[in-house]
């Protein structure tokens, strides 16, 4: 895809440790990126960190028709990374060894969470982070555990989506079980979702957005896979 204003937005997820990287990979990371890297002491984050960066630029590179080491990132003054001078729009999320990565023409955020809590810490962070009305919907559900991974999700990918911080806002997201969108700051985001094993996978986006799933290949043809990935169905 050259620079166009085509609206489209593609997710993939893949299991990051059936995966080995390129020995290039490191070569495209930028200076501060290769710094982060570097301080990353858990292997597995440090492997997650830099396939998650080979992939985002070699796909970015792709559809935008340029060198993945010449992407210029920055962060907005509330931490969301994005591309300088580049109309493509981008999120990621990991959950164990699980990766999710969503590209976009329109503001996006992904959330995968692929852990069922127990009661006890769904209380704990129901009373912490939740409204008053979603403490007690989950209170009377019959499968609390997947709920709150819904409700969770949800709304991580929403102020993903809007470029807002996480722990104070997570409450001002406001949704109604069943819908197929979520609120905030005033604006609508379209949700739409994925079962993934026993975890849930959210993707928002500022409208109704065709979803397409590349295949890994798409986003690194040097990869060397090394066990089952997992797939998602269009039109979950």
């Amino acid at each position: 895809m050259s620079k166009n204003k085509d609206i489209f937005a593609e997710l993939l997820i893949c299991d990051a440790m059936a995966i080995n990287s390129p020995k290039d990979a490191y070569k495209l990371l930028s200076t501060p990126e290769k710094q982060r890297l570097a301080a990353i002491k858990n292997a597995q984050q440090a492997h997650l960190y830099l396939l998650s960066r080979y992939l985002l630029r070699q796909r970015l590179g792709s559809l935008l028709s340029v060198p993945p080491d010449s992407l210029d990132f920055y962060h907005t003054d509330k931490g969301k990374p994005e591309l300088h001078g580049e109309p493509l729009r981008f999120n990621l999320s990991h959950s164990g060894s699980l990766l999710a990565l969503a590209i976009s023409s329109e503001p996006v955020g992904v959330d995968l969470e692929s852990r069922l809590l127990a009661p006890a810490g769904i209380q704990r962070l129901a009373r912490r982070y939740l409204a008053t009305q979603e403490q007690t919907w989950l209170a009377q559900s019959t499968q609390p555990a997947s709920d709150f991974q819904q409700l969770w999700t949800i709304k991580e990918a929403v102020l993903k989506a809007d470029g807002s911080g996480i722990a104070n806002n997570l409450h001002r997201v406001c949704w109604q079980p069943g819908s197929h969108s979520a609120r905030f700051n005033e604006r609508e985001y379209r949700l739409q979702h994925w079962p993934v094993g026993t975890g849930t996978l959210t993707l928002a986006s500022a409208r109704s957005t065709p979803v397409r799933l590349p295949d890994l290949a798409d986003y690194g043809p040097m990869l060397e896979i090394t066990g089952v990935q997992p797939n998602l169905a269009i039109n979950p």
